[in-house]
């Protein structure tokens, strides 16, 4: 028994030292950091917000991570007129999202200019939305936009993956690279663009956008 607990001790112990030596090699430009400012539409629930990270925002920064071998670090936001009451709702969503990038662009230069943050070309903007930009998940509609590549992006709550997948666009991946896997359930990865209910989600990027991202990512350095 002893020798038992002994061993999973041991265990236990390498895969802390084994994460932390990763955590630890991760790459961090102070003069150009990769931040994802993540803002609250004032739509959003406040019992909503508590699981967002863990649920749609923390895989996909574990799969960047991972993938780029570089830190990228969250910043909340919340009621700030008039990024966060933006009027997103839209039938014309592509003029909505040209107006959403001057908003988001205004946004970075306004946190800089009060000093609370060095201006950074690897910002990324997200407007995180309680529904849809226009439609509904169940007749189908647009969920989420992204600058592609680029510093903006709104993402809906409704799909698990959204989120990932509009951030996934803001650093190269594209749709035609998704893909679909098996392992005892069918499941989608991020870049799936349209998602089929009966599907999980893998949340993770194909191989092929993981070379698009490392690619980009790298060569803004």
């Amino acid at each position: 028994m002893h020798t038992l607990l002994r061993y999973f001790l041991v265990l236990f112990s390498a895969s802390i030292l084994s994460a932390n030596s990763f955590a630890t090699s991760l790459l961090d430009d102070p003069d150009n950091p990769i931040r994802l400012f993540a803002l609250f539409h004032d739509d959003v629930p406040e019992h909503k917000k508590n699981s967002i990270y863990g649920a749609q925002i923390r895989p996909f920064i574990d799969e960047f991570e991972k993938i780029t071998n570089r830190k990228i670090r969250v910043i909340y936001d919340e009621r700030r007129p008039p990024y966060t009451n933006f009027n997103y709702h839209s039938e014309d969503h592509n003029k909505m999202f040209e107006d959403w990038k001057s908003l988001a662009w205004q946004y970075k230069i306004e946190r800089h200019e009060k000093n609370e943050f060095h201006f950074s070309r690897n910002d990324r903007i997200l407007l995180i939305t309680d529904n849809f930009i226009n439609g509904t998940p169940i007749l189908g509609g647009v969920a989420g936009l992204a600058s592609r590549p680029g510093y903006s992006a709104i993402a809906s709550l409704h799909y698990g993956q959204t989120i990932g997948h509009e951030l996934g666009h803001t650093f190269n991946a594209v749709h035609e690279h998704s893909e679909v896997f098996y392992n005892g359930w069918w499941c989608e990865t991020f870049m799936t663009p349209t998602p089929l209910i009966l599907r999980s989600n893998c949340l993770v990027f194909s191989e092929a956008n993981q070379n698009r991202i490392k690619t980009y990512v790298d060569s803004l350095y």
